[in-house]
């Protein structure tokens, strides 16, 4: 539905944040679909997951309704179906949510951020594990009003500088890393979890098991190469290789960065002959410098996200050994830095854009700090930063893939060395991280905002497994990119 007829629908009907949800879960299938393969594919649909409880279920105005109980959780002979959480260890849910599609585009909702029963329920898990792990609901079931016990694991909670110097963000990574280690299917995850599940074991001295999945990608598509698995790809061989020095994967890093120096708008001449002259049709500016979805371009355009996460592969790959044109990635940098604004924000393309830009502006710092530092640099690190502190409400608030604002959004604030950036972006979330861990050591996305939700339907569990991970161990960063 295009949102300036789905907001006016709003003002016209009068509806207030209280109903919006209904419109919302009335004219989205996120609860009915559910995912083709991994734990989740029993679950029906996109449900809101309820921490380590083993639970899942709908978000209502002041309620959780549980619509899913997995069979190995705390959960289990506690919870039933259909049952109406309206509160947590003794506080009833106060505050009507506004977490739902696109509220941060709407001027009737702004600054919106996750509070209500998600921020209060993530809180209360943060409280109970922090004693003995007892987590009082209150339920209705049926005509009934009931109190009910689950018992997580006491696990402490979160220090006030975590995830740096914290026992618990210790333990949850080691948890995630196990995670990871007993699915070796990694291998076939689009490459987005392919990448950060090797990082993530590379980061853990996992040495011999990201030898395996390096080697079934060590070497290069033979047909239409796009920018996204080119750049992932890149940036996981190039990481292997500074770690392990195994030379059998300089070829493929460098057919990678000549690949990805090809698809990349050296000036609006070449553009315009790749493309037949056509410029696109959905708006997208054309800018020197940037990366499309694809080498080609295509009509879609140059994006900033694409943009980062290239000069990122190129100047890991410059650090083993690759010839590159150093021209490339400045006018890569200069695109992004283009694209910022006074406040820090960076937009999909241009200045403009919507969705969160935490994803944008964390892998933006993290490319700016591997070019090295200088006045210019650290000058936009700083900038980049400042956004991030913005963007803070607005973790889960991405376009498409959720998980990339959550990744490189708190991979990039850790980077940045602005001890402000990384408190405003982990202390905010702190419920939110507890809403999305389950109960066997992986993370789930959250539903966010964007109609598609691809970082869990692609992908449920792997992909943000593996960034939390990396996010829970970047105290002592065995990654070059995670160097501060």
């Amino acid at each position: 539905m295009n949102i300036q007829r789905y907001a006016l629908s709003l003002v016209i009907l009068g509806l207030t944040s209280a109903n919006l949800f209904a419109i919302e879960k009335n004219n989205r299938d996120r609860w009915t679909t559910p995912v083709k393969k991994g734990p989740d594919k029993e679950v029906p649909g996109y449900l809101v997951n309820l921490g380590p409880t083993g639970a899942r279920g709908t978000l209502e105005s002041k309620s959780f309704t549980v619509k899913y109980i997995f069979a190995d959780s705390p959960a289990v002979g506690k919870l039933q179906l259909d049952d109406v959480i309206t509160g947590v260890n003794g506080n009833a849910f106060q505050v009507e949510h506004r977490f739902g599609h696109h509220l941060t585009r709407m001027k009737k909702f702004p600054n919106v951020g996750y509070e209500g029963p998600l921020m209060d329920f993530g809180n209360a898990i943060e409280e109970s594990e922090g004693k003995d792990g007892k987590l009082t609901l209150t339920v209705t079931r049926g005509a009934t009003k009931m109190d009910i016990v689950i018992q997580l694991e006491a696990i402490g909670q979160f220090s006030k500088t975590y995830p740096n110097g914290c026992k618990k963000s210790t333990f949850l990574a080691q948890a995630a890393m196990n995670y990871l280690s007993k699915n070796e299917h990694i291998s076939r995850e689009m490459c987005h979890a392919k990448c950060m599940s090797g990082l993530a074991l590379l980061a853990a001295g996992k040495t011999e098991e990201v030898k395996k999945l390096v080697y079934s990608w060590n070497k290069i598509p033979k047909f239409g190469i796009w920018v996204w698995p080119a750049s992932y790809q890149c940036i996981l061989l190039s990481e292997y290789y500074l770690a392990t020095k195994d030379k059998a994967v300089l070829p493929t890093i460098q057919g990678l960065v000549d690949v990805l120096q090809k698809g990349q708008v050296a000036d609006m001449a070449d553009y315009e002959d790749r493309t037949h002259g056509k410029m696109g049709n959905v708006g997208h500016k054309f800018r020197t410098g940037g990366f499309g979805h694809n080498t080609n371009v295509g009509g879609y355009g140059t994006m900033t996200i694409t943009t980062s996460l290239a000069a990122t592969a190129f100047e890991l790959a410059k650090d083993c050994g690759a010839k590159i044109d150093q021209r490339k990635i400045d006018m890569a940098l200069a695109y992004v830095r283009k694209s910022t604004t006074k406040t820090g924000y960076i937009g999909y393309h241009t200045h403009r854009g919507s969705y969160s830009a935490s994803g944008r502006q964390g892998l933006a710092i993290i490319a700016h700090r591997l070019a090295g530092e200088n006045e210019q640099n650290n000058g936009y690190i700083k900038l980049a930063s400042l956004g991030l502190s913005n963007s803070k409400k607005y973790l889960n608030d991405a376009h498409a893939d959720n998980i990339l604002a959550v990744c490189w959004g708190l991979l990039g604030a850790n980077v940045s060395g602005d001890e402000k950036a990384l408190r405003d972006m982990m202390d905010y979330n702190k419920a939110w991280l507890n809403m999305a861990r389950c109960h066997d050591g992986s993370f789930v996305s959250l539903p966010g905002r964007d109609m598609y939700d691809k970082g869990y339907y692609m992908s449920s569990r792997i992909h943000l497994t593996a960034a939390m991970a990396l996010v829970f161990t970047m105290e002592k960063p065995k990654l070059q990119m995670l160097q501060k």
